[in-house]
């Protein structure tokens, strides 16, 4: 299956995708075709704009107000929805691929790039025949190869109307291509499309595939045209058609026949239409580069500078593979040292192709199909793109000629026609081959497209790589001649008539190519115009082929020393001379000849003429008149004729070596002009970067001075107004007619006359001058900065000053005098306290030299304070020297202080002796810029702490020998009253309970001094063993008491429980009590809630007074734990909230009992 017949099958079903290119002036041109597109649609927009990679677009934005469909940027991987529009993100190559979009990076540098291109031939292969391409406005050519894929896939190609367009080169390039359907207003492309595909679906394949329609249709472009194209294939002539009948708006067969008879340049159309001109440089590079190595060698080697190398390209198009094969062959014959004449005829039937061809410039985006050493060897650069250099001019010939109807060329080296064939049908393909066949000499090679398997392709030629379609011509005699005969184009009437093609039923008997061949003279059927119509193989030594344009006039086929007595008979028979035979004889390729040529009409039309040689090469004899009255050629007149030919040869000569001396000297100048306009332009470009530098600097000074926003001022060389920034108004009171004004007539709000003053200084000395200035009016304060104003020459031409406000910073200078002189006398203070602070502190450096020290530490080592500084520490203490290195390396190497560290000189703490003392010290580090620079050292001397500690021990263990004995004598006088009372037995057992609970809260505090104690510690003896777990609901995490906390949480929950006794829950059987407690930090409180509620018991009313027991739970938590606590009376009974610090609560240092033993 051919790569058109895949894309049809493919886009047979699924939506029409429409890719709409734009470059400059873009945007208009988009708002305007979305601005046609109706809300409900089937189409998917695929819009391609060139953005700049290095900027987020807004083009979603800005079209999504004029579109009614959704508008969106394209993401890699989406699917496309029918009735949707999608925008090529920037720096992306966009392309559709299996209905989803695709995103990937440009391949080639910015500036040639080609997106457009990338996503129509995308849509080609993806869409086919459902593809359609529209290219609107924009510079340059991108669009135009992308636009020809389309259309070669059977597409619809719509540019905006070049007249319309914002620029006009895009539109131009992609209509100069031929490909384009249609030229019209972006207002008037949707409207089009909707109708086009309307009618295209109402065209059936068999309404067009009528034999009939399809004869007539070809009849009458090949009247039109010359060209033949009944046997092109069915399947593409049928897209073809229905393109142009749905752009005609025409749905029957009958209808595009009277189109086609009353338009005459409809067949014209029609014939573009069927051209396929889609070629590019080096397409397929690994079938070209099989081309260099395996053919070329062998046509070129044994060549030297008197050999022609032959090339012919049929079907050449713009000619891109005709260049192509040359830069190869100029490689090769460079490599090689040979320098043959390279004769290179490439040819086609479109003429409008071949005017691109031979004007060889093409556009930028051929770097991605041309190697890099190639284009810069073989092309120039010009502003409309590259150009084929001269080199590769002289080699090729581009002409108008058709493969199938005009004789070919002959003697032929290599014949390359890729993706030609596969247009046509068997029996053309079969004629082409026999056409390359006959051209090639023995030994040439063939070269065809990859697609391209003539069936007889074996028959004729010899394989030498099939993959990429390499042959080499088989040896022996070329098969004669069957080509398509085409009359010149005419007028036509309404009635197209059917064609006589019965002249060729001879040649086609199975064996008359034997018979001819071997048996018959040389002859020649021509037409009524003296046109050759068909040679036999034995005419091939009388006739040859010219370079150049091929002209079908026997005169001009037949070699030249023929040509006069041809020319005699032909005139004779058209004045119905009885002249039907004329002799030659004369020499020929280097011999002597005797030749009779005899002329004939023919039945059919034209005429039959038959060459004989009456010559033995090896005799001389010749006879002057035979019996039937043959005359022999004038001699006299072939003599003349021969100087007045070889008159006009030397003329000719002398013309052509004038206009090759004129040629040169254009050249010469063209390149002078070239390099001067490289030059202007060169100086352009630096001028346009001087501007735009200039440009970019007058921006970055007023976008500066609107920055500032510092009142300006610029003066003259005699202090006049010249210019002034906005600010400048806030100070001066300046008009726009006051420039040009002295400074000193014009009104301030400061001392003007000194500042002109100054400003005078400044002119004469060209030296700045800085000056303060203050307000009169709201006393601001101003500093003044005038300086010269110099001109691009460096040299002075006035003034300019400026007035920043200083007022605010004026006012923080005096603040920060106050400050110095405020953190001078606290900083006296500080060093006051220090000294006579009674903690010892000093401070030393890493090597323990002492950098200063108070009075205190000065005392404990028994030197002076002014005889410390600079000492080592070591040896002032001593037996304290290995504690004081050990300190001092853990402070250095971690970074982190060391505390609390004791040690002792003496005996036993215990013993009272006075000489006995124990320190406490702290070792810190002192940081400069993030390094310890010094170690600072606090040093308590807890001598007495300890002995105090000591005592509150003794003291406390007889406290709480006493506290028991007492609280034992309080439980069993309890127990005997409970023994005495008759029915109080359980009140006696729950009296019982809570003393013992007392007695152990006490107990538990007795035993923690100095020491710590957990909540539930407390609440258990206090609340669960005295009411039970039932009665009491406990819910909280464990915290760890210091001695002073927990006493005073154990009061208050003992008073509490006291009065739920009394009068609350615990009155009453079913009563409840619940206590939760919890750490609430929320950044700025960070405390612990306890929450005591009752419920179940008598119903509460507010108390009338305050009792006892409130004010001491009050007094012990807001006093003693520096919380808070809210009572509420409720109907369930009483709610209490008490709110305690959390750094109180959690402290496990206190000196709860310092004022116990200080008494």
């Amino acid at each position: 299956m051919t790569q058109q017949a895949d894309t049809q099958a493919r886009s047979a079903e699924g939506p029409v995708i429409v890719g709409v290119g734009a470059s400059a002036g873009g945007l208009e041109a988009f708002q305007q075709l979305l601005a046609g597109v109706p809300e409900q649609h089937e189409f998917v927009f695929i819009l391609v704009q060139h953005l700049d990679p290095n900027h987020e677009s807004m083009l979603s934005d800005l079209l999504s107000k004029n579109s009614r469909s959704p508008v969106v940027t394209a993401q890699d991987g989406q699917s496309v929805v029918p009735g949707s529009v999608y925008l090529i993100p920037p720096n992306k190559a966009l392309t559709l691929q299996g209905g989803k979009l695709r995103l990937a990076p440009f391949d080639s540098p910015r500036g040639q790039r080609r997106p457009i291109d990338i996503l129509m031939a995308s849509i080609a292969q993806e869409a086919g025949d459902h593809a359609v391409g529209i290219v609107l406005s924009g510079t340059g050519s991108d669009g135009s190869r992308g636009a020809q894929a389309i259309k070669e896939h059977g597409g619809l190609i719509l540019a905006q109307d070049p007249n319309q367009a914002k620029y006009d080169g895009m539109p131009r390039a992609v209509i100069g291509t031929g490909a384009v359907d249609l030229v019209l207003p972006t207002g008037e492309m949707m409207s089009t499309l909707d109708d086009y595909f309307q009618r295209r679906s109402g065209l059936h394949p068999e309404i067009l595939s009528d034999a009939e329609f399809i004869d007539r249709v070809a009849q009458h472009v090949r009247y039109r045209t010359g060209h033949d194209f009944r046997h092109y294939k069915r399947a593409t002539l049928l897209r073809r058609l229905a393109v142009r009948m749905s752009v005609l708006g025409i749905t029957t067969p009958d209808a595009y026949l009277r189109e086609l008879v009353s338009n005459k340049d409809e067949a014209a159309r029609l014939f573009r239409d069927l051209l396929i001109n889609v070629t590019s440089f080096f397409r397929d590079p690994e079938a070209f580069d099989r081309l260099r190595s395996k053919a070329l060698p062998r046509i070129i080697e044994g060549r030297g500078r008197d050999d022609e190398l032959r090339i012919w390209v049929p079907g050449c198009s713009t000619g891109q593979e005709a260049y192509t094969i040359a830069m190869l062959v100029a490689r090769e014959v460079e490599r090689d040292d040979v320098h043959p004449r390279v004769s290179i005829f490439a040819t086609d039937i479109d003429d409008d192709a071949l005017a691109i061809a031979r004007r060889g410039i093409y556009p930028n985006s051929i770097i991605d199909e041309v190697p890099e050493d190639f284009l810069t060897e073989f092309f120039i650069s010009t502003p409309e793109g590259y150009e084929v250099s001269s080199r590769l001019r002289d080699m090729v010939r581009f002409s108008s000629q058709s493969l199938i109807k005009d004789p070919p060329f002959s003697r032929l080296d290599l014949v390359s026609c890729r993706n030609v064939t596969i247009y046509f049908d068997s029996y053309l393909q079969d004629l082409a081959i026999h056409v390359f066949h006959y051209a090639l000499r023995e030994g040439g090679f063939l070269f065809l497209g990859p697609s391209e398997s003539p069936r007889i392709i074996d028959d004729c030629f010899s394989e030498i790589d099939g993959r990429q379609r390499l042959f080499r011509r088989r040896n022996g005699p070329a098969v004669p001649l069957r080509l398509v005969q085409s009359p010149a184009p005419r007028k036509i009437t309404a009635e197209v008539a059917p064609e006589d093609d019965s002249s060729g039923d001879l040649i086609r008997l199975p064996y008359a190519e034997t018979l001819l061949r071997r048996y018959t003279p040389a002859f020649l059927h021509l037409s009524a115009r003296h046109e050759l119509l068909y040679a036999s193989e034995t005419a091939a030594p009388y006739l040859q082929i010219r370079p150049g344009a091929p002209d079908l006039s026997v005169r001009a086929l037949i070699k030249p020393a023929l040509e006069p007595a041809l020319r005699r008979l032909l005139n004779g028979m058209g004045l119905n001379s009885d002249m039907s035979e004329i002799e030659y004889q004369g020499e020929l390729d280097g011999r002597q000849v005797r030749i009779v040529m005899n002329c004939e009409d023919l039945k059919g039309g034209g005429m039959l003429v038959v060459l004989r040689d009456k010559m033995d090469l090896r005799a001389d004899r010749m006879q002057s008149r035979d019996a039937t009255g043959v005359a022999t050629i004038d001699e006299s007149y072939v003599d003349a004729l021969e100087r007045e030919l070889d008159e006009a040869r030397q003329t000719i000569r002398s013309n052509i070596e004038e206009l090759e001396t004129s040629n040169e000297e254009l050249k010469s100048s063209n390149e002078e002009m070239m390099s001067m306009n490289e030059e202007l332009q060169s100086a352009n470009e630096e001028l346009q970067n001087k501007i735009h530098e200039v440009n970019e600097v007058n921006a970055d000074l007023a976008n500066l001075i609107r920055a500032i926003r510092v009142p300006t001022v610029f003066l003259d060389q005699k202090l006049r107004l010249r210019s002034y920034t906005p600010e400048a108004l806030t100070i001066y009171s300046f008009a726009d007619h006051d420039r040009g004004r002295p400074l000193e007539e014009i009104s301030s709000r400061i001392d003007g006359d000194r500042l002109i003053t100054l400003c005078e200084e400044v002119v004469r000395t060209g030296e700045p001058r800085t000056a303060r200035f203050v307000d009169d009016e709201d006393d601001r304060v101003f500093s003044a900065q005038i300086v010269p104003y110099h001109t691009e020459r460096d040299t002075a031409s006035g003034v300019v000053f400026t007035l920043t406000d200083m007022t605010a910073e004026d006012s923080l200078a005096r603040q920060a005098e106050q400050n110095r002189l405020l953190a001078e006398s606290r900083l006296a203070e500080v060093e006051e306290v220090y000294n006579v602070s009674p903690l010892a502190m000093g401070l030393i450096d890493p090597d323990l030299r002492v950098i200063r020290a108070n009075r205190r530490f000065a005392a404990l080592t028994g030197v002076r304070p002014e005889d410390l500084t600079g000492q080592s520490i070591s040896g002032l203490v001593p037996g304290a020297d290995e504690v004081i290195h050990e300190s001092v390396r853990s402070v250095l190497s971690t970074g982190a202080p060391v505390l609390g560290m004791r040690f002792e000189a003496g005996r036993e703490i215990t013993r009272r002796d006075d000489d006995v003392r124990i320190w406490e010290v702290d070792w810190y580090p002192v940081r400069f810029g993030g390094e310890t620079t010094g170690i600072g050292i606090n040093v308590h001397d807890i001598t007495d702490d300890e002995r105090l500690k000591h005592e509150q021990r003794r003291l406390m263990r007889e406290l709480q020998h006493r506290v028991k004995n007492i609280l034992a004598n309080v439980v069993a006088l309890v127990n005997r009253a409970a023994r005495d009372a008759r029915n109080d037995t359980d009140a006696m057992r729950t009296l019982t309970r809570r003393i013992q609970a007392l007695s152990k809260t006490h107990s538990l505090l007795s035993n923690t001094v100095g020491g710590s104690t957990r909540i539930r510690q407390i609440i258990e003896p206090e609340l669960t063993a005295v009411y039970g777990p039932d009665r009491v609901r406990v819910r909280g995490r464990d915290i760890q008491l210091s001695p002073r906390t927990s006493l005073a949480l154990a009061t208050a929950f003992h008073e509490l429980a006291t009065n739920a006794a009394k009068f609350g829950a615990f009155s009453t059987p079913d009563g409840r009590v619940s206590l939760t407690w919890k750490r609430v930090d929320d950044g700025d409180e960070d405390e612990f809630v306890f929450t005591w509620r009752e419920t179940g018991g008598p119903v509460t009313a507010l108390p009338t007074r305050t009792g006892f027991g409130s004010q001491l739970i009050r007094s012990t938590v807001e006093t003693t734990l520096d919380g808070s606590i809210e009572f509420s009376w409720e109907p369930e009974g009483l709610l209490c909230v008490m709110r305690v610090p959390s750094a109180q609560l959690l402290k496990q240092e206190d000196r709860f009992f310092d004022d116990i033993f200080a008494s």
